[in-house]
This record gives C-alpha cells, sequence and structure tokens, in this order.
C-alpha cells in the first residue's frame, strides 16, 4: 500500500506489524497449555499444590453463539484485571492400603 503522506510502500510494515501481534498470541496460547498441563500433572500425580495466575489486562474474546432456534446470542469480549488463585490435595483413598 501506498502511503500518500511519504510515498513509501507500507504494506511490508502492516504485515510484520500483524505478524508480531500473531506470534505474541501464539506464545500466550502456549503459555497457558503449559500452565495448565503442569497442574494437570500434579493433579494426576496427587501433589499437594497451590498455584496463582496474576494478570493485568487479559482480554477473553467470547465467540458468537447460535441458540437452538437460530436466534443470536451475540459475543463478548471480557477485560478483566486480578488474579486466579487454586489448591490442590492429594486424599488417600480409606480403602487403599
Amino acid at each position: 500500500m501506498l502511503n500518500s503522506d511519504t510515498g513509501k510502500d507500507t504494506s511490508i510494515r502492516e504485515g510484520q506489524e500483524g505478524k508480531t501481534q500473531k506470534d505474541e498470541e501464539q506464545k500466550v496460547q502456549s503459555q497457558w497449555v503449559q500452565i495448565v498441563s503442569q497442574v494437570m500433572e500434579k493433579v494426576v500425580s496427587g501433589t499437594n499444590m497451590t498455584t496463582t495466575i496474576e494478570f493485568d489486562n487479559l482480554e477473553v474474546d467470547i465467540p458468537k453463539a447460535i441458540g437452538p432456534d437460530g436466534r443470536d446470542l451475540g459475543g463478548a469480549t471480557w477485560k478483566l484485571n486480578g488474579k486466579v488463585v487454586w489448591t490442590t490435595e492429594a486424599h488417600r483413598d480409606r480403602g487403599s492400603a
């Protein structure tokens, strides 16, 4: 795309910015997958643990939903600040030795 002010092609820069944002989104998704995987591994292995995740300006995009009668139920973007804390405890089955 030719910038009318500078006369320069801006499509490469815009493409790089889009790529950078996409790379960042994939990095964040990968981090969440790693966190959930580690927590599940601890839960399955019976390890006691507490996990705290803090976040600022977290945006969660809720996709549009269509109801059973075809009615548009809409979507949303949640913007959150705060933290999530969850604790797991391993308990022995009373019937085991």
